[in-house]
C-alpha cells in the first residue's frame, strides 16, 4: 500500500512539473549574455549571480543547451578564482548535458576547459593531454577556429615539462596563426599567449634569439591591450629565460614586473565576495530543498486521508504491480549481466583491433620505408652491372661474376616487390587500372625480366602466342604482370635444364569483349596431389627436391590474390616427374585501334637525335646510370643536381622531356612540377621515385605530371617511356 501511495505521489508531482511557467529562450539568451559581459569585465561576483538564475531557469525549462552553457559559465568562472575542484565538477556536468544535444563546437571548449583544470589543479598533465587530444580531433573534424587556443594550451603542458620535441609539430600551426589571426574577440589574448608559447619553445631548445623576439611580441600586445595575467607570465618566463643565459640583470627587472602584475587581475576582495555569494546560494538551495520536502509531506498527508477508502482497490493493484515488478526486475538482472558480459568482450575486442591496426600500420610504413631505402641504391647496382655487362670487351670471368651480381639484384628487386605487394594485398590498397596493354611488349618484358633466372637454372624460357589472339588488349597491365613473372619464375626455379613455356590462347570473342587463357607449363619435377593446394598458402614451400627449397613462398599466394581482384582464379594440373601446369582464364576488353607499340630495345637512333632532355637528379650514381643508358642515343641531356636550379633551367630554356627526381634538395619535385604547370609550360614530365606507384600516383596527377618511372629501371623501360612521350 505505502508503493502505491508512492506512485500516485509521483503522478502528482509529474502533473505539477508540467504546470510549471514555460521559459523562452529569449529570456535565457538575455541572461547568458549578462552573465559574459560582467565575466568579461572580471565582475565575478554578478558573473556568478546571473549564472545561478540563468541555471534555475534553464532547469526549469528542461533545455539541455541552456543548462551545459550555465554549468560552463559557471565553470569559467571558477576557473578564474582558482577554485579548480569546482570548476572541474561543472565541466564535467556541461559535457554530460553537450553529449545530449550533440554540439560539436561546445564539446572542444568544454574539452579544452577540462584539460586546462587537470593541468592546474592537480598536474595531471598526461589526463589534461587526453582531454586537449580529443577537442583536437573534434575542432580539426569541423575545421573550429578555437582549436588554436587548445593547440597554445596542449603546448603550454609540454613546455611546463620540458618536452620541447612534443611541442614541434604544432610550431607550423602557431605561426600560421600569427601571421593570419582571426578577426575574433579572443584575437588579443591568442597572439600574446602564442607569442609566449613559441618564446619558451626557442628558450628551451636554447635558441635565445628568436625567443627573444617572440616574448617581446607578447609583451608589446599585453601591454598594448591591458591584459594583466599575459604580462605576468611573460615577464616570469622571460626571466628564467635571462637567467639561462647569464643575464642577470635583466632577469631581475623581469621578475619585478612579475610581481608588479601577479596580483592584479584578481585581488582578494573578489575571491572573498565570490565565497560570500556561494555561500548565500548554497543555503537558498538547502531553503528550496526544505520546501520542496515540506510540499512532499502535505500531498502525502492529503493522500494518507483518503486511502481507507481505496485500500483493497489499491491492495490488489499493487500486489499484480509488485509481482509484474519482480519479474520485470528479475529478467532486467539476468539481461544487465549479460550485457555487462558483452561490453567487456567488445571492449577487449576493440582494444585488440586497435593493437592490430596498429601493428599492421607500422609494419606497412616500416616495409614501404625499407623498400624506398633500398630501392634507391639497388637502381645504381643493377644499372651499372647491366652497363658493364653490355661491354664487348669484357672478360668471361668478370662477365660471369657481373651476371651473378645482376642476378642477385634482381632477385632482390623481385623480393622487396613481393612483400611489397602482399602488405598491399593484406591491407586492400590494389586498385585495377584496366590500360592499353601490347602483347608483344608485355611478353618482351617478361622474358628479359627472367633472363637472368632462367641462364642460372640452363631453362629455355618459350613464348607461344596464338595467331587468333589481337595484339593488343584493355587490362591492368601491372596486375597481370605480376602474375605471369611469379608464375614463370616458379617454373624456372623447379626446372633446371628444361623449359618454361608461357602459352597464350583465345577461349571466346565477342563483340567488345575476349576471353584468354593464359598458361606456365614446366617439364619439371612435378607437384604430388596432395600438395596441390598448399603452394597456394603463404610461406609455403612444396619440393620433392630438398636442395631447391629456396625463396619465401609467397610468389603462388600474391598470385592468387591479384587474380581474385580481376575476377578469376588460379588452376593447376600436375604430375610427379611430368611436370606442372599453372592455367587462369581472364576476360579483356578489345582495343579499339590495333597500333604497334615499339619496345625499347626498337627506339631508332636517329629518330630523335638532338631532342633535349632536362633530368633533374642529386644522386650521382642514378646521373651516371642514366646518362650511359642514353649514351648510344644522340639526346642533347642536361642534368642538374638541384630543385631550384631545375626550375629555373625549365623556366629559360625549351626541353622536349624533363626527368624529375621526387626527393630533389632545396625544392621538390612536385613543386617543381607544379610551378612549372602553373607557368604554362607544357613540356611531359616524369616523376623518378624509388617509392612505390601508389604512395606517389595521387601527387603525380595533382601537381600535372604526365608519367611515373620507378628506381630501379631498366633501359628498356626508360627508353621506352621516352619515346611514350616524344613521339
Amino acid at each position: 500500500m505505502k508503493g502505491l501511495t508512492h506512485f500516485i505521489l509521483i503522478l502528482l508531482l509529474t502533473n505539477s512539473l508540467f504546470a510549471q511557467q514555460e521559459v523562452s529562450r529569449d529570456t535565457l539568451h538575455k541572461y547568458l549574455d549578462e552573465a559574459y559581459t560582467y565575466f568579461d569585465e572580471t565582475n565575478i561576483k554578478e558573473s556568478v549571480k546571473i549564472g545561478r538564475k540563468l541555471l534555475k531557469l534553464a532547469h526549469q525549462a528542461n533545455d539541455d543547451l541552456f543548462i551545459a552553457e550555465a554549468y560552463y559559465l559557471l565553470a569559467l568562472n571558477d576557473e578564474t578564482a582558482r577554485n579548480y575542484t569546482q570548476a572541474e565538477e561543472k565541466y564535467i556536468k556541461a559535457l554530460e548535458k553537450v553529449k545530449k544535444v550533440k554540439d560539436s563546437s561546445f564539446l572542444v571548449l568544454l574539452y579544452n576547459g577540462l584539460g586546462n583544470v587537470a593541468a592546474i589543479n592537480k598536474h595531471k598533465y598526461k589526463e589534461s593531454e587526453i582531454y586537449y587530444q580529443k577537442g583536437l580531433r573534434i575542432s580539426k573534424k569541423i575545421n573550429d577556429p578555437y582549436r588554436i587556443a587548445i593547440i597554445a594550451n596542449l603546448c603550454w603542458n609540454y613546455l611546463d615539462n620540458d618536452k620541447p620535441k612534443k611541442v614541434t609539430p604544432y610550431i607550423e600551426e602557431l605561426k600560421d596563426y600569427l601571421a593570419h589571426p582571426k578577426d575574433d574577440f579572443n584575437r588579443n589574448h591568442f597572439i600574446a599567449n602564442i607569442n609566449q608559447v613559441l618564446g619558451r619553445y626557442y628558450s628551451q631548445l636554447k635558441q635565445y634569439d628568436l625567443s627573444k623576439v617572440y616574448f617581446d611580441n607578447s609583451i608589446k600586445v599585453s601591454e598594448e591591450h591591458k591584459m594583466w595575467t599575459e604580462l605576468k607570465n611573460v615577464y616570469e618566463y622571460r626571466s628564467v629565460s635571462n637567467e639561462q643565459q647569464g643575464r642577470y640583470k635583466e632577469a631581475i627587472n623581469d621578475l619585478r614586473k612579475y610581481i608588479e602584475y601577479k596580483d592584479v587581475y584578481l585581488n582578494e576582495h573578489n575571491l572573498e565576495q565570490l565565497k560570500k555569494e556561494e555561500a548565500r546560494l548554497d543555503l537558498q538551495e538547502y531553503q528550496r530543498e526544505l520546501k520542496t520536502v515540506e510540499r512532499e509531506r502535505k500531498l502525502l498527508t492529503s493522500v494518507a486521508e483518503t486511502k481507507n477508502k481505496l485500500l483493497w482497490v489499491y491492495g490488489i493493484i499493487f500486489l499484480i504491480l509488485l509481482t509484474f515488478f519482480v519479474l520485470f526486475f528479475r529478467q532486467y538482472q539476468a539481461k544487465k549481466r549479460f550485457i555487462n558480459k558483452l561490453n567487456i568482450k567488445n571492449e577487449e575486442l576493440q582494444e585488440a583491433k586497435k593493437e592490430a591496426e596498429i601493428a599492421a600500420e607500422i609494419k606497412k610504413q616500416f616495409i614501404s620505408n625499407i623498400s624506398h631505402e633500398i630501392r634507391t641504391p639497388l637502381h645504381g647496382v643493377v644499372g651499372i652491372t647491366s652497363l658493364l655487362l653490355a661491354q664487348p670487351e669484357i672478360s668471361e670471368d668478370n662477365k660471369q661474376l657481373l651476371t651473378s651480381l645482376k642476378f642477385s639484384g634482381d632477385y632482390l628487386l623481385s623480393l622487396i616487390n613481393n612483400v611489397l605487394l602482399m602488405s598491399k594485398i593484406d591491407n586492400d590498397k590494389i586498385k585495377v587500372q584496366p590500360k592499353l596493354i601490347n602483347i608483344e611488349t608485355l611478353t618482351t618484358n617478361i622474358l628479359y625480366s627472367v633472363q637472368f633466372q632462367a641462364e642460372k637454372n640452363h631453362s629455355n624460357v618459350i613464348i607461344d602466342v596464338a595467331e587468333d589472339v589481337p595484339p593488343q588488349i584493355i587490362a591492368d597491365d601491372s596486375i597481370l604482370f605480376e602474375i605471369l613473372i611469379n608464375l614463370i619464375e616458379n617454373g624456372i626455379k623447379f626446372c633446371k635444364n628444361g623449359k618454361v613455356t608461357l602459352k597464350i590462347e583465345k577461349l571466346q570473342q565477342e563483340s567488345e569483349a575476349i576471353s584468354l587463357r593464359f598458361s606456365v607449363i614446366d617439364n619439371g619435377m612435378g607437384i604430388p596431389e596432395d600438395k596441390k593446394e598448399m603452394v597456394f598458402e603463404k610461406f609455403s614451400q612444396v619440393s620433392l627436391d630438398k636442395s631447391i627449397m629456396e625463396g619465401t613462398g609467397i610468389g603462388l599466394s600474391i598470385v592468387r590474390s591479384l587474380l581474385l581482384l580481376l575476377d578469376s582464379d588460379i588452376h593447376l594440373e600436375s604430375e610427379e616427374g611430368i611436370g606442372s601446369t599453372f592455367y587462369f582464364d581472364l576476360k579483356c576488353k578489345l582495343a579499339e585501334d590495333s597500333t604497334h607499340v615499339l619496345n625499347g630495345s626498337e627506339l631508332a637512333q636517329d629518330v630523335y637525335k638532338d631532342k633535349k632532355i632536362l633530368l633533374v637528379e642529386d644522386n650521382e650514381i642514378n646521373k651516371m646510370v642514366i646518362r650511359k643508358y642514353l649514351g648510344s642515343y644522340e639526346f642533347d641531356l642536361e642534368i642538374v643536381s638541384d630543385g631550384v636550379e631545375g626550375f629555373s633551367a625549365i623556366e629559360k630554356n625549351n626541353y622536349d622531356l624533363i626527368l624529375l627526381d621526387i626527393n630533389i634538395p632545396s625544392m621538390n619535385g612536385f613543386d617543381i612540377a607544379k610551378k612549372t604547370r602553373e607557368r604554362g609550360i607544357k613540356t611531359p614530365i616524369i616523376a623518378v621515385t624509388a617509392s612505390e606507384l601508389t604512395e606517389v600516383e595521387n601527387n603525380v596527377k595533382k601537381n600535372g605530371m604526365n608519367d611515373v618511372l620507378i628506381k630501379p629501371f631498366s633501359k628498356e623501360k626508360l627508353l621506352q617511356i621516352i619515346q611514350t612521350y616524344l613521339s
